[in-house]
């Protein structure tokens, strides 16, 4: 039972806290701006913007407002859809068109879109001058009358021309700032984002802008025949000076092939000169070797031939013949005599040499 009822106590403890937190403390979300203004007494609207978080203020003694902290968007153009602005896109606004007329009294019709905040430290000014509901009207209202009287400078062609139309948004920006000061915003950029004309002014703009590039397109062409006669002159001075060269080249490669042959012919006479004075000297030398060469062998073969027939004609080279006479015999027939045993056999080599050189047993 105690722990229910310390139960229920922090839970009524917490719930009163969560009450006082309400009652005495106010909380500003991100992307807002708190001002706060004192019912009693005499004073007002506090002169300070606070920012995100919770802030000391008590309900009944106290007033909050929120003012929008995020950037505004303020837009010209065709409407899409409900115009205006709604609660959960308080930093956007929508309105109209803006209608002028140029300095050359045509109309035309601009979208364009501003992009401001609120001056930082200012919020409470909103506030205390009472136009925390009305300074976005104001403030397109007064955009509307500065960008209509500074786009009516301009002429059709010039709403053509890109950077003319970014150098009027500069050059109008610090006007505009200056009269939107007394709301106490400030503008960021302003963004010409399309130009339309009538129908009729369409075609004779667009007639005049085909008739602009014609133009630019004839000057194109003039300038491309300019220099293709600028470049045939050239080619003709090229191809001039690239035949003086070749020919130039071909006299000098005459020249040095001529020099060449007279040279090449030169030492080919020498050389046919040398040939006829060493050739015979050599073919003479060759002979008279070739004769020497001959000569030896035949002498080398002359001793040859008498140291064998000297050798031959000893006892030792009649037993050579004798024997080699002996081995080279061939019988058709042999006939053994046993009875007889003066009779050589044919097998034995040393008798039958015996009896081819006439010489006896004892020798």
């Amino acid at each position: 039972m105690k722990i229910l009822q310390g139960l229920v106590a922090l839970v009524g403890l917490i719930g009163l806290a969560l009450f006082a937190m309400s009652v005495l403390y106010e909380r500003i979300e991100p992307g807002q701006i708190g001002v706060r203004q004192s019912m009693w007494g005499s004073g007002g609207v506090l002169a300070e913007d606070f920012q995100p978080g919770f802030h000391w203020g008590v309900t009944g003694m106290h007033k909050w407002h929120l003012l929008d902290r995020r950037t505004h968007f303020l837009t010209f153009s065709e409407p899409r859809g409900q115009s205006g602005y709604s609660r959960a896109h308080r930093n956007a606004q929508e309105e109209l068109p803006l209608e002028i007329r140029t300095s050359d009294n045509n109309p035309v019709s601009v979208d364009v879109t501003v992009i401001y905040r609120l001056v930082p430290g200012e919020a409470h000014l909103i506030v205390a001058e009472g136009q925390k509901m009305t300074y976005m009207e104001r403030v397109a209202s007064t955009v509307r009358g500065v960008l209509r009287e500074e786009l009516a400078k301009l002429v059709p062609e010039d709403f053509v021309d890109t950077q003319i139309r970014l150098d009027l948004a500069d050059a109008a920006l610090p006007i505009l700032e200056e009269a939107l000061a007394s709301y106490h915003v400030k503008p960021d950029v302003i963004l010409i984002r399309a130009v339309r004309f009538l129908d009729s002014y369409e075609k004779k703009l667009q007639a005049k802008q085909l008739t602009q590039q014609l133009s630019e397109l004839a000057k194109s062409k003039r300038k491309v025949e300019d220099e293709l006669k600028v470049t045939g002159t050239i080619e003709k001075i090229t191809e001039a000076m690239e035949k003086e060269t070749r020919a130039e080249w071909d006299k000098k490669l005459q020249t040095a092939s001529s020099g060449n042959q007279v040279v090449v012919a030169g030492i080919l006479a020498e050389a046919k000169i040398y040939d006829n004075q060493v050739r015979p000297r050599a073919d003479a030398y060759y002979e008279i070797n070739v004769a020497e060469g001959k000569l030896a062998l035949d002498q080398a073969e002359a001793l040859r031939d008498r140291l064998r027939n000297e050798a031959l004609d000893t006892a030792g080279g009649r037993i050579l013949q004798a024997r080699t006479a002996a081995e080279n015999l061939q019988f058709d027939s042999v006939t053994l005599n046993s009875n007889d045993p003066s009779v050589p056999s044919v097998i034995e080599i040393d008798k039958l040499v015996k009896l081819l050189i006439g010489g006896t047993g004892s020798e």
